[in-house]
Parts: C-alpha cells; structure tokens; sequence
C-alpha cells in the first residue's frame, strides 16, 4: 500500500471555503469534516500524516478555536503561525514545501497531496518528484495555477456545487460532501 502524507494550506483552502463554514443564516453552524477529507483524498492509501499549516492575526479568536480542533484530530499536526493582520502568508507556504522536500528525502512517503493550487509550490513539487514521489495537487479550480496544474502528476478538482467523478487523471470531489450542519438551539 502506498504511503501517503497531506500537505495542506489552509488559508489558501479557507479562502475558497469562504461564506460556506460558520455561523450561518439559519442559525445553525456549518462545519468542514477535515478528518473524513483527509481520508477520501488518501483513500486506497496509508496517511502517514496531515502537515496541516496555517496563519492568523490575533484578532482572528474564531480560528483558533477551529486550529485548536484540527490538531486533536488523530494524524494532522498543526503549525500555527502568528502573523499582523495584513501581513501575508509566505511563511506557511515556505513551511509546507520545506516539508514536503525534507519528508520526500527522508523517503517518508510515496505519494504528497497538497491541498493547494499556489504555484509558489511548483519547485518543492519538481524536487519530490526527483525522488521518485508521486505529486497530487487538490484544489478547486478557480485556485489552481495553470504551473501547478500542469507539474502536478494528478490532479484533484474539488467543487462546492458538483458530484465526485474519477476519470485517469484528475478527480472531482465536491466540498459540501464534507460540510456538516449543527443545530444551534435557541437559547
């Protein structure tokens, strides 16, 4: 069985989520089953670990709780960093292919997903597949860069309006599979 290791960036993920997670207008509170994803990308696969990296100013209390919830998840290990509160995100894209590159020399895995589509990642793709590693890029398409698309040796589109569809080269999966609503008692 192939080992797999998930890369994933969360802000650039959070960003194509946004307005579907939270509070919503119903008064219930949606919610993303990071746990059951992680598993449906790797499915048929070993997950070794979720290098799942993220940033948020301190005015941002609501996504620490969220961060706080993802690092007990069994598998993902969160590295959290701090940031101002216009202040890009380099450092978790530095991170992610810092690791990918280290991991793939470590021979820790056969297969990387990155849930991605910044092309800033295209040379931790090149040197991992150097090695030998299998590249699997998840993004919606609207986020994935056309070098990342093209560096990439497979290709999950994820959607929030479709079915899931396999075909030889790329993968749809729809995100609202992994959407959970709360109910929110009126109190």
């Amino acid at each position: 069985m192939k080992r797999a290791i998930i890369f994933w960036d969360f802000s650039n993920f959070n960003l194509s989520m946004k307005g579907r997670l939270g509070r919503q207008a119903d008064g219930g509170i949606n919610q993303f089953n990071y746990r059951k994803f992680a598993e449906r990308i790797t499915e048929g696969m070993d997950l070794i670990r979720v290098y799942f990296a993220c940033s948020s100013a301190p005015s941002e209390e609501g996504m620490r709780r969220v961060f706080e919830y993802i690092d007990h998840i069994p598998h993902f290990y969160l590295k959290h960093f701090e940031r101002a509160q216009q202040q890009s995100e380099k450092q978790v894209d530095v991170y992610l292919a810092a690791q990918m590159v280290a991991q793939a020399y470590e021979n820790s895995y056969d297969v990387a997903v990155l849930v991605s589509g910044d092309e800033d990642y295209a040379p931790a793709v090149e040197v991992a597949q150097q090695k030998g590693k299998v590249v699997v890029a998840a993004s919606l398409s609207n986020a994935l860069s056309g070098m990342l698309k093209r560096k990439a040796d497979r290709v999950i589109k994820l959607t929030l309006d479709g079915g899931s569809v396999p075909n030889d080269i790329h993968t749809t999966i729809d995100l609202s599979e992994f959407i959970e609503q709360k109910v929110v008692c009126p109190s």
